[in-house]
């Protein structure tokens, strides 16, 4: 019996041991304490912050694309993990790009809805909405009935580039039969 009970209390001195050798050791695998803070890599060209996280011991890699306006082609737009946090060397960062191209969309049917509905799909598909000429007709009250580009008709489902002014012509059975360009100075819904 006490041989038992011996043995049973070598095996956790043993365990014990085991346990304060992998503690104390896990700081130095982990390298923990030793971190970098990310810099602000937004509105950068890629090449550039790549050579910045390289001096920092930090990798980039380029995730996605998407284009925004009111960035300049090339630059990066997002981050992850953001500025200012600690990571550990070698951490890649992640980097969404803007887009060199306004990437097109597809031209929705704005013929035969209101006038409402059709600013809400133009917002929707990234259109702008231009100028709204009204014509008398006692079919209906701000009903859609021509959607153009420039000045030439265009059919729903053609690729346009996102934010391109889309002129549409509207009925209105209270305007007595006077025709009127009129630029939009009305609300548009944001």
């Amino acid at each position: 019996m006490k041989n038992w009970l011996f043995n049973i209390g070598l095996g956790i001195v043993y365990v014990g041991i085991i346990l304060i050798i992998a503690y104390f050791s896990l700081d130095a695998y982990t390298r923990h304490g030793n971190q970098i803070v990310v810099p602000d890599l937004m509105k950068m060209n890629p090449i550039e912050a790549e050579e910045k996280l390289a001096e920092l011991g930090l990798n980039l890699k380029i995730n996605d694309t998407m284009y925004l306006d009111n960035f300049k082609p090339g630059v990066i737009v997002e981050q992850l993990p953001y500025a200012n946090e600690n990571v550990k060397e070698n951490r890649t960062i992640y980097v969404t790009v803007n887009a060199t191209t306004k990437p097109r969309v597809s031209m929705p049917k704005l013929v035969d809805c209101s006038l409402n509905l059709a600013k809400a799909l133009l917002k929707n598909a990234g259109l702008v909405l231009g100028n709204i000429k009204y014509q008398y007709g006692d079919m209906g009250h701000n009903l859609v009935i021509e959607q153009r580009v420039g000045g030439s008709p265009i059919e729903a489902g053609q690729k346009i580039l996102k934010g391109t002014k889309i002129d549409l012509t509207v009925l209105d059975d209270r305007n007595g039969g006077s025709s009127d360009t009129t630029n939009v100075v009305e609300d548009v819904i944001e």
